[in-house]
């Protein structure tokens, strides 16, 4: 069994379950040594309104948290956040530098040295890339894209850091083909260590008896999700379409009402299974910025469809997907024929689970890579 280290953005014990989570759980079930690091974590995340702040973390220190994990939190005075001023940014250019020299714990630096793989996932935290292949330039480099970079609006310096760095993984994984393709056009080098890796999802938990939480003889279209909800798409379909309800799962904030429109706010994602596998629509319904494209393949797209769900989400995301329909944002009559295509093709669903991997079939994809 491997030694693993993963460095993530996320707090291993938040109830905000990220890919990064159902790895590092995957290859703990498989009997691997796994340490999940948070990078980062300073005192700048108390500025402003950030889950982090709602959890007692224990910084600087391993803690143990069964099934062949262990957690650490690299906590530092600063951490390297777009300013949101051009000027601001230039002047700070340099100072990731100075984040890199922050120390971590003796006993995170032994167990960094004895790892055989390091995944590092695309946030701050991949600028302790240099500082973990000085400790141990033997093991092997993982990058996991998960999300782009640009799209989360970090500082540019980490833009400018991620293009010097590519060359140095041995493994540069991405979930979807936009990021493919972006991370292509980046690779000063050929593409032999980049490949296309699809989320996976806790099959187990989908195949699993679940009672249906929707009332008998309603049409229920869900949405999971965390942020960049579509509240115009809202706005339209709930008049369009009176006969669907419409369940908005996650923190997102009730700015559309209606009667056939049901907020739930924020749940364990355990207790989500059962709104997707009953539900008779996947929304994928996202509002548009620079690089959302992103998002054409991401996690709920396939627990939608592994649930043999009909998706309706709009034009700058589609796919080859055969359960998506899709929706130009300014034009409400194609909300309403996408809406319809889907309850249409609940008459005839197509078993597509095959095409969804699994975390664990993820996680020996990335493993055989290297």
């Amino acid at each position: 069994m491997k030694k693993i280290i993963l460095v993530s953005g996320h707090l291993f014990e938040s109830k905000r379950r990220a890919g990064f989570h159902l790895i590092a759980e995957s290859l703990g079930k498989m009997g691997h040594e796994v340490i999940f690091v948070t990078a980062p974590y300073s005192k700048l995340f108390k500025l402003k309104k950030h889950y982090f702040n709602e959890l007692q973390v224990k910084k600087c220190q391993l803690v143990p948290q069964g099934n062949n994990i262990s957690s650490y939190v690299h906590a530092t005075p600063f951490h390297i956040a777009n300013l949101r001023k051009k000027a601001l940014n230039k002047m700070s250019a340099k100072l990731y530098g100075v984040y890199q020299k922050f120390s971590i714990a003796k006993e995170l630096e032994q167990k960094v040295a004895q790892g055989d793989i390091l995944i590092f996932e695309s946030t701050p935290g991949l600028f302790l890339l240099d500082k973990f292949k000085k400790i141990n330039p033997n093991a092997k480099y993982v990058y996991r894209v998960s999300d782009d970079l640009e799209l989360l609006g970090v500082h540019p310096s980490l833009i400018n850091y991620e293009e010097e760095v590519l060359s140095k993984f041995s493994l540069i994984s991405v979930p979807s083909q936009y990021i493919y393709d972006k991370i292509l056009g980046k690779l000063a080098q050929g593409k032999e260590n980049l490949k296309l890796q699809y989320h996976g999802i806790k099959k187990a938990l989908y195949d699993a008896e679940h009672d249906n939480p929707y009332q008998k003889g309603t049409v229920n279209a869900v949405f999971i999700g965390v942020s960049r909800f579509d509240y115009s798409f809202l706005e339209k379909a709930s008049v369009l379409r009176s006969d669907i309800l419409f369940h908005i799962i996650g923190p997102i904030e009730p700015k559309v009402k209606g009667d056939n429109i049901i907020y739930y706010g924020e749940m364990p994602f355990e207790d989500t299974v059962p709104y997707v596998k009953h539900a008779d629509i996947g929304m994928h319904t996202l509002s548009y910025s620079e690089g959302a494209e992103s998002f054409s393949d991401s996690l709920k797209v396939h627990q939608y469809t592994y649930c043999g769900l009909p998706i309706v989400a709009p034009t700058f995301l589609e796919t080859k997907r055969k359960n998506s329909f899709y929706y130009s944002p300014e034009f409400p009559e194609s909300i309403e024929k996408a809406l319809g295509q889907c309850i249409a093709y609940n008459t005839n669903r197509l078993d597509l689970k095959n095409e969804v991997l699994s975390w664990e079939q993820l996680v020996n994809e990335i493993l055989n890579e290297i």
